[in-house]
């Protein structure tokens, strides 16, 4: 769109006034009435009054036209020059990147009598196992991943090169890497704008060559910025690399400050001794009152990192910072009891915005390098390194939790802030990150099949023809396991798009129906509606893969009757063992939850009749005898042991009510008890 013509010509020529009859009143020459117009000469304050009085135009008008501001909104700069720069920022850059919402180029439906493959089952092993350590688990993080090459066998056994591929809860788009690994197509969508951000950037190439240039080029731009927020006076050789904070607590019985570092070492369970007046106290009743440095590690020229305690120059800095504006823009998202992963330790915190959740230090870091990577780059290059930016946000938060032996990562799915925390210095974050990806992009197949990504809700895929796709690998949200638009608030936040948590298919825990909360029956109902979804754009003899685990046998049996509600049978049913556990299922391992970290994955398929899902306990002794399998494989755990369980009834299509981790876990109680009487009985 071209820029209004200038008001001050067109309301001289509407006049019918000529620029030297305008010169003239005004005692100026003709050539400078031309740049007034033109908006190359700005004009003065009686020079605006006597041209408002001649073409009876508003004095602001005159001012604007000529490239002057009125004197209150000048004012209003002067008072506040940041935010009136940052305000300005933000109209162009609270959305600095956007995807589609349907696929460009999809598939089209097939006849009945055109394409009608009968697969038969596979003969894959019970139990599949693949690692993380792969460069697609490294390059950005995400809440859970199932590596590719636990879904290429899948891919391999129930399509051929060529085909199409869908995955309508993509998060972060490991389907997409594995189908460009077997020479497929794919459609990728999900609800939630980071996973389409991230599942794109996994499936996309992009120009190592232009993508290194755009860095140095963002690089020169934010280098003053760093160097002035991570390097404090007066050495100057000194970079700070991160900085470890503390919480302060009041005690209870003496009044004094606590620096909880001063007191983790006295930690007792739920207790601590307070180092002025040696009284024990629970800490989740002590008052937290501000947090405070207590370690800074800096680097000098080299990958050497050395801890010192903070100087006076740190806290000098600190105090520098928190006092400036920031002059970009900020995610301004509130954050408070609506949400699932709120807590009471949040609001003791002050933590009600998502810029809460990180330091002064890093807030203005972060948005210098949003700034100034919207400023260099577009299109895909400028996708490639908001991946990379997105890959530290969360890292560069106040959620890094403190590590006695050394930083280790972000725990996922929550919004946890430890009382000892990190903060790094972003650029040192994002340089880092950014290589990951180089290296990503420069392993990338330049010959790689095509892959959408798309926002839709997996409830509704219209934008997919019926009978258009050859194999559906879906991993959809757990229950109430992980809340994802909570645990990708950050991300989304610093994109400028938030997930529709009213659409997000969940269990909650704490969020009320009237505002969006659902129970087991609204979960089921749209599981329901993916599965259908699911049914409808398979091909003929199609298969999909439902990767799912929980502990909850509602929620299993939920899902049992989503499946048959859908049109669709179960016809096989694997173990996925994903190598290193996630913090649940650390957790179950440990007996502190009844989590397994195991999944399982549904081999579906169409009905093959039109009977409906009866739904039958398993026998007594269909339980005993699948628990004596399992054990007779070498499974110990009694997760591992109660997702075999739990595969033999959904495949044999039992009713899963009932079959509970506790259930397993007495039975094997009971069990071992009785083995242990048998060898007492036996050696008498």
């Amino acid at each position: 769109m071209s820029p209004p013509e200038n008001s001050i010509k067109v309301r001289r020529a509407a006049l019918g006034l000529t620029q030297q009859d305008v010169a003239d009143r005004l005692g100026l020459t003709k050539s400078h009435v031309s740049h007034i117009e033109h908006g190359r000469r700005v004009v003065t304050d009686s020079q605006a009054s006597s041209l408002a009085e001649m073409l009876g135009m508003p004095a602001d008008l005159v001012l604007l036209s000529s490239g002057r501001l009125p004197k209150d909104v000048q004012g209003a700069i002067e008072a506040d020059a940041a935010g009136v720069a940052a305000a300005i920022r933000a109209r162009g850059q609270s959305h600095a990147i956007s995807y589609p919402d349907a696929p460009l180029n999809p598939p089209a439906m097939v006849i009945c009598d055109e394409l009608h493959r009968c697969y038969a089952d596979s003969d894959l092993p019970v139990v599949i196992g693949a690692t993380k350590a792969t460069t697609s688990y490294r390059a950005h993080s995400y809440h859970t991943k199932v590596p590719p090459a636990a879904i290429s066998p899948f891919i391999d056994a129930y399509s051929r090169p060529g085909d199409w591929v869908c995955d309508p809860f993509c998060g972060s788009g490991m389907t997409g890497v594995a189908a460009l690994m077997a020479g497929r197509r794919a459609l990728l969508s999900d609800l939630s704008p980071a996973a389409v951000h991230i599942a794109r950037n996994y499936t996309s190439w992009c120009d190592p060559v232009a993508l290194k240039s755009a860095f140095d080029e963002v690089e020169v731009r934010v280098a003053p910025t760093m160097r002035w927020l991570y390097t404090a006076l007066p050495c100057h050789d000194e970079t700070i690399e991160y900085t470890t904070w503390s919480d302060v607590f009041l005690c209870s019985s003496c009044g004094e400050p606590i620096v909880y570092w001063n007191a983790a070492a006295s930690l007792e369970g739920d207790r601590l001794r307070c180092p002025s007046c040696e009284a024990s106290l629970r800490k989740g009743d002590l008052r937290w009152v501000g947090e405070t440095p207590v370690q800074t590690q800096v680097s000098r020229g080299s990958n050497r990192i050395f801890s010192r305690a903070p100087t006076e120059g740190d806290l000098a800095l600190i105090a520098e910072v928190d006092a400036a504006h920031i002059p970009y823009w900020i995610p301004e998202v509130s954050f408070g009891s609506d949400r699932e992963m709120w807590r009471a330790g949040h609001r003791a915190m002050g933590i009600d915005n998502v810029h809460g959740f990180y330091s002064t230090r890093n807030l203005h870091a972060l948005a210098a390098l949003r700034h100034a990577i919207i400023e260099t780059a577009q299109g895909r290059v400028r996708e490639a390194l908001f991946f990379a930016f997105t890959a530290c946000v969360n890292r560069a938060s106040k959620r890094y939790q403190w590590n006695a032996k050394r930083p280790t990562n972000v725990m996922t799915g929550t919004l946890y802030v430890s009382s000892l925390r990190y903060e790094w210095n972003v650029w040192s974050l994002f340089r880092r990150k950014f290589f990951d990806v180089l290296k990503y992009y420069k392993g990338f197949p330049r010959d790689a099949a095509a892959v959408e990504v798309f926002q839709h809700s997996a409830t509704n895929l219209d934008c997919i023809d019926s009978s258009s796709v050859d194999f559906v690998f879906m991993d959809p949200p757990f229950g109430s396991n992980i809340f994802y638009a909570d645990s990708s608030l950050l991300w989304d936040s610093w994109l400028g798009t938030l997930t529709d948590q009213a659409a997000e298919i969940v269990v909650n825990k704490h969020r009320p129906r009237n505002s969006g909360g659902k129970g087991i029956a609204e979960y089921g109902a749209l599981m329901t509606s993916a599965f259908s979804e699911v049914q409808r754009i398979l091909k003929p003899g199609g298969r999909s893969i439902l990767a799912f685990s929980n502990a909850d046998d509602q929620v299993w049996s939920a899902v049992q009757d989503a499946i048959s509600d859908a049109g669709l049978d179960v016809r096989a049913v694997h173990l996925l063992d994903k190598g290193q556990p996630s913090i649940k299922g650390v957790k179950g391992q440990l007996g502190k939850e009844h989590v397994t970290r195991l999944d399982l994955m549904l081999d579906l398929a169409h009905r093959s009749s039109p009977r409906q899902r009866r739904k039958i306990a398993p026998p007594d002794d269909f339980i005993e005898k699948s628990i004596e399998a399992a054990v007779g494989t070498g499974a110990t755990r009694t997760d591992h042991i109660y997702s075999l369980v739990l595969r033999d009834a959904l495949q044999a299509d039992f009713a899963v009510t009932g079959i509970t981790m506790p259930m397993i876990a007495k039975r094997l109680s009971r069990t071992s008890a009785t083995a242990r009487r048998e060898a007492v009985a036996e050696h008498a």
